[in-house]
């Protein structure tokens, strides 16, 4: 079970409200009053009693949440599948969650979040065997600093005052990303396969996908270049395989948009598409030997012959001028 479908049944457990879902997955619920008695749900809601809510879910998963005035207010743990051993570890202050930890089968610290205010928290990660893998600060989304160490305590890199470079490794210390950060946002990001190639090279604007992604195979060669714009693909993609050009394709804010051709050996046309906010409208062409051999033609997205394809595109044409008119 995931952490959002935990906060999904922490918000059940807390109103009350039905969800035929959330009682799939519920194979016991008890109330357990402060003092440590048992008491009915019914009892439990009507004097808001202080205490746990213990849940059972049929993925062996058990959840203690506290309560007090109706409201979650102290630790609330998830255990791991069919284990008594924590998973989830969360604290909260009258309803407020200030406090997060991300443990492994161990019994070892993964991820701490802690909430210092409502906009400022900050984010403790450890290695597979409880090494320090770093400390964070941010406000909101915009990191303030950190610092990055290897699993031999080393410091690899730091960010202060919203700039510097972060390293990301994997739970066993192999470099996963690197990140440039400017103004506490990413402005370029390195990601790398398990032997130390690079996987991809991208750059960001605010946090989001804003400019040329290239991607590599793990043997170094290309495998795609994408232009991004705002976090949404916009622009050329180009595919390729062995080293040479497979395909282009166009996008228009996340959605293909005007042609799609596909090569052979990176040089010849084989087929030619056109699209239009994600539907194919217009021809699409089949090429052998470099010399047009087919034609299809499509109509937002549905297969109709030329003349029909002529037909729709004039009468949208004069409905365009229509409304031209009339606006002026």
């Amino acid at each position: 079970m995931n952490k959002f479908f935990l906060c999904v049944l922490l918000g059940y457990l807390a109103t009350s409200c039905t969800s035929s879902q959330t009682d799939q997955q519920v194979i016991s619920r008890r109330y357990i009053h402060k003092y440590g008695y048992a008491v009915s749900k019914e009892e439990f809601e009507k004097h808001r009693y202080p205490g746990q809510i213990i849940t059972t879910l049929r993925d062996g998963v058990t959840i203690s949440a506290t309560y007090e005035n109706g409201l979650l207010h102290g630790s609330c743990t998830h255990t791991h599948p069919h284990s008594e051993s924590i998973q989830y570890f969360f604290l909260y202050n009258e309803g407020n969650l200030v406090k997060e930890l991300v443990y492994n089968q161990l019994g070892m610290p993964l991820e701490e979040h802690i909430q210092l205010s409502p906009q400022r928290y900050s984010l403790t990660k450890w290695y597979q065997d409880g090494t320090p893998m770093s400390i964070e600060n941010y406000t909101g989304e915009e990191l303030i600093d950190g610092e990055y160490l290897s699993k031999t305590n080393e410091v690899q890199s730091r960010v202060e005052l919203g700039k510097g470079e972060r390293i990301y490794n994997t739970l066993d210390g192999t470099l996963l990303i690197k990140d440039e950060i400017a103004g506490g946002y990413i402005s370029k990001r390195e990601t790398f396969y398990p032997n130390g190639m690079p996987e991809s090279i991208a750059s960001y604007q605010a946090g989001k996908l804003d400019g040329e992604k290239t991607i590599f195979y793990q043997t170094g060669e290309p495998r795609a270049t994408e232009e991004w714009r705002q976090g949404l693909l916009h622009g050329k993609t180009t595919l390729f395989s062995g080293g040479v050009k497979q395909s282009e394709v166009y996008y228009l804010a996340g959605v293909k948009n005007g042609p799609e051709i596909h090569y052979i050996d990176g040089e010849k046309v084989e087929q030619e598409i056109l699209w239009s906010r994600d539907k194919k409208h217009g021809p699409t062409k089949f090429f052998v030997n470099g010399s047009l051999s087919q034609v299809e033609w499509y109509y937002d997205g549905r297969s109709v012959t030329k003349r029909k394809y002529e037909e729709l595109s004039q009468l949208d044409h004069m409905i365009t001028q229509s409304f031209e008119r009339s606006d002026s």
